[in-house]
């Protein structure tokens, strides 16, 4: 499906916004439901697969007839959310010596299995929503000892929420990676919270005068004594002269 594709960096296999999220995937439901659902956590859009029986309510990618997915990038990541419910799902991928080995994880077995062409290990979630990131080519290599080349086929089962999965070429934090795959994209402010911020502050002008009273200038008390002593003086000589 996406071996003519240019590969780089990202590749997005299901995304639960747009108006076809199951465009390259097949569902099949016995005893359960799949349906898209607002989730109160994230506020978003989820696509939600829930069954009484694992085995008879999952997705497959990818749809009839194609054969396999073909991607090349070894890394998956996975925006799913706890239901607190059995959840599995599965991996097929293709190594160097052309074998189709497929890689199943649950969070109701505690212990991992290794066969000739399937391995199943233990997934443990946290409660809410969670950020897996499986390294492909290091799960190959540790159980089979070959050389990991692409992934044929995704299988997921229920009973989760799902809100992206898609493959990456390397590992990267939450700052590296694009807006639209991460599970809290960055609140972008709106138009007026734009301009406001745009504006420059201005200084405020009273709408009326503010009168102020003016302090007195000290006086300093030598100085007054002074001046009083003085006109008392010219006082006493303006009254001797009068006299005489």
């Amino acid at each position: 499906m996406f071996r003519n594709a240019f590969q780089h960096r990202f590749v997005t296999v299901f995304t639960s916004a747009g108006s076809k999220p199951l465009s390259i995937w097949d569902v099949y439901t016995k005893n359960g439901h799949a349906r898209r659902v607002t989730d109160e956590h994230i506020r978003s859009l989820a696509f939600e697969l829930t069954g009484v029986n694992v085995a008879t309510t999952f997705m497959v990618a990818p749809c009839a007839p194609c054969p396999s997915l073909s991607i090349k990038l070894p890394f998956l990541v996975m925006l799913v959310k706890n239901m607190k419910k059995f959840f599995s799902f599965e991996i097929q991928i293709l190594d160097d010596r052309q074998s189709l080995r497929r890689l199943r994880f649950s969070n109701y077995q505690s212990g991992t299995r290794v066969d000739n062409f399937s391995t199943s290990m233990p997934l443990s979630l946290t409660p809410g929503w969670n950020h897996i990131q499986f390294n492909l080519a290091d799960f190959t290599r540790r159980a089979y000892g070959t050389n990991y080349v692409e992934t044929v086929r995704l299988q997921i089962h229920a009973n989760v929420r799902i809100k992206r999965i898609y493959f990456c070429d390397q590992l990267y934090t939450n700052d590296e990676t694009p807006p639209e795959l991460r599970l809290f994209p960055p609140v972008r402010p709106n138009r007026m919270m734009q301009l406001k911020m745009q504006q420059k502050p201005q200084a405020k002008i009273p709408h009326e005068p503010i009168e102020t009273v003016r302090p007195p200038t000290p006086i300093d008390n030598a100085d007054v004594a002074n001046q009083l002593e003085n006109e008392l003086v010219a006082t006493a000589q303006c009254a001797v002269g009068t006299e005489l």
